[in-house]
């Protein structure tokens, strides 16, 4: 028996396909990332004495990642790999000097637009693409509002947030500041700089070997110099640094870090709104402010637990992740998107208020934290995701994963291909999480710290070992495991011979394996990182000392400057206390 395909019937049939697979749903999309979030201070990583109910739903409705890797342990590179898909050397977002991020809004420095991110990916599938909270990637390059490395030259259509980070400064406590928890004794160094660039020019005057007027003119311009640098690191750092924009508009200057939170936290509910009105497909990204310092919440999270401000914060960024969850329910769009919670880098171990209280995270049994190179604690990050259509609830993929696999998993779950010139360093999680492998992707990844190398982690196709040799270790206080503020690259200790570790017995990296027993191993992983410096092409460096100075020719300033002074009006009033 034969169909007729003009049958009126089977016309029909046909058309119902059509129009049902064209009216199939793009799946949405929302990425947030905590900062300096340790892996120990999570309830789903066993943490008890700190709710986060909303964060451990995701991981009951969906699957917690143990082994999900950062490819830096400081947030400047760490997010340019994780928009990029790509090691940070490979985008000029890797440096070795002390300043590893970027410090000043009026820097040149940030992620290249020759880079690709996933936002661009999206935007290009027809998605609608937001960014909320911090991006910490530069702003302008050569002149004032140029925007070279805005988040909207950058692929999101949206931008609410700040482009710096969260700073000490930044708060209502003016005993604290960053550049005097990192260099306590700022002021006499300054006099002392004074003084001796004083002597010098006055030596060579009295010998002659300048006359009067270029002795005048050393003396001007040096003592300008030391002034400005004072000026605009001590006196007006908050004020040139703590901005907010929407969009490239200069909103607020500078931030209620009291409200930020909850602003936007308001913004993404907002955001989620207008996607259910219009029914576009999204991609949502908050970069959530906790839990830099400084730390600051509203009053209804003060004294919620036992671990102070810290703790209070905490509680207040589950509360935010909790407003983005309500609203995917409210808005029927949980069945169809991707959600995905991670950290930027481990918590900060050395970070202190002004009176000795702990503001840094807790890394749980893993050692190290947020600076220390390549030690687990500044690397493993607390990540939960849920994906009804192919991630199981109660899932735990213990294989390890990097934060750099977001993008080739984006790319998967949009469906669209990648670039071939595209170097891409991360891998799809998507069989990994759907149950399809069992085995990381990975057969290797690279441990930075700044531009170099500090370890390599390698996956054997069979077996459950997975190995990392550390090439070289944090220099460590005496008896601690900690640094002054923040571990130094150049000043890590080279371990001669590298210490080989099997993370699956030992990830606390404690107990160092003879590596001459596994003579095969090491020569594997050595041949790797040969491979993989192979695989580097030379880049502008974004993060060389030039490009993070502070220049005042890139200063936004909301008003009148020297004064530089708004509030946010939309939300004004909205969050009094």
């Amino acid at each position: 028996m034969t169909t007729n395909i003009l049958d009126p019937r089977s016309l029909i049939l046909v058309l119902l396909i059509i129009i049902q697979c064209s009216d199939a749903k793009k799946p949405n999309i929302i990425l947030m990332m905590a900062d300096d979030l340790g892996i120990g201070d999570v309830g789903c990583f066993g943490n008890t004495t700190i709710k986060t109910p909303n964060i451990d739903r995701l991981a009951r409705e969906g699957a917690k990642l143990t082994q999900h890797l950062s490819a830096s342990s400081l947030c400047t590179p760490s997010r340019a790999a994780f928009l990029t898909g790509r090691y940070p050397i490979r985008s000029g977002m890797a440096a070795r000097g002390f300043a590893r991020v970027t410090l000043f809004v009026a820097a040149s420095g940030g992620l290249p637009t020759s880079e690709t991110t996933f936002a661009e990916l999206a935007k290009t599938a027809g998605y609608k693409t937001a960014l909320l909270g911090k991006w910490h990637q530069g702003l302008s390059q050569d002149s004032l509002g140029d925007y070279e490395h805005h988040p909207n030259s950058q692929g999101f259509e949206y931008f609410y947030g700040y482009p710096l980070t969260n700073m000490k400064d930044f708060g209502k406590d003016t005993r604290e500041s960053l550049f005097r928890s990192i260099f306590p004794y700022w002021n006499f160094q300054i006099v002392t700089a004074f003084v001796i660039m004083f002597i010098c020019c006055t030596c060579l005057y009295s010998t002659r070997m300048v006359g009067l007027a270029l002795y005048i003119i050393l003396v001007i311009f040096g003592s300008s110099v030391l002034f400005t640098v004072h000026y605009a690191i001590i006196i007006r750092y908050r004020d040139f640094n703590s901005l907010l924009f929407r969009n490239k508009e200069l909103v607020e200057q500078p931030m209620e870090l009291s409200t930020l939170t909850r602003r936007f936290a308001a913004e993404g509910v907002e955001y989620l709104e207008k996607r259910r009105n219009d029914k576009e497909p999204f991609l949502l990204t908050i970069g959530w402010p906790h839990m830099h310092t400084y730390l600051d919440t509203a009053k209804a999270f003060v004294n919620r637990n036992k671990h102070g401000r810290y703790g209070d914060a905490l509680e207040e960024l589950d509360w935010g992740v909790g407003e983005i969850l309500g609203a995917l329910d409210r808005s029927n769009l949980a069945d169809n998107t991707f959600i995905y919670f991670t950290s930027d880098n481990g918590g900060h171990l050395e970070e202190r208020n002004a009176d000795g209280e702990v503001h840094g995270g807790y890394n749980g049994i893993y050692k190290g934290g947020k600076a220390h190179g390549a030690v687990d604690g500044g690397i493993r990050m607390p990540t939960v995701l849920r994906y009804p259509p192919a991630v199981r609830p109660g899932t735990v993929i213990d294989e390890p994963t990097s934060l750099m696999d977001v993008f080739p998993t984006i790319a998967n779950i949009i469906q669209t291909k990648l670039q071939p010139k595209l170097h891409i360093d991360g891998q799809d999680m998507m069989p990994l999480l759907s149950g399809k492998e069992t085995v990381s992707s990975h057969d290797f990844m690279f441990h930075y710290c700044g531009d170099d190398i500090h370890a390599i982690r390698y996956r054997p196709r069979t077996g459950s070992s997975i190995w990392k040799l550390v090439l070289k270790s944090p220099n460590y206080l005496p008896g601690k495991q900690m640094c002054q503020f923040a571990c130094s690259c150049q000043e890590a200790i080279v371990n001669d011979p590298p210490l080989l570790h099997d993370m699956t017995s030992d990830p606390s990296e404690s107990r160092p394996v003879d590596g001459t027993r596994h003579p095969e191993v090491v020569s594997l992983m050595l041949k790797a990182l040969e491979d993989h410096k192979d695989s580097i092409i030379p880049v502008i460096n974004q993060l060389d000392m030039p490009r993070l100075l502070w220049k005042p020719w890139l200063q936004p300033c909301c008003g009148s400057f020297p004064s530089c002074s708004c509030s946010d009006e939309k939300f004004e009033g909205q969050f009094v206390e």
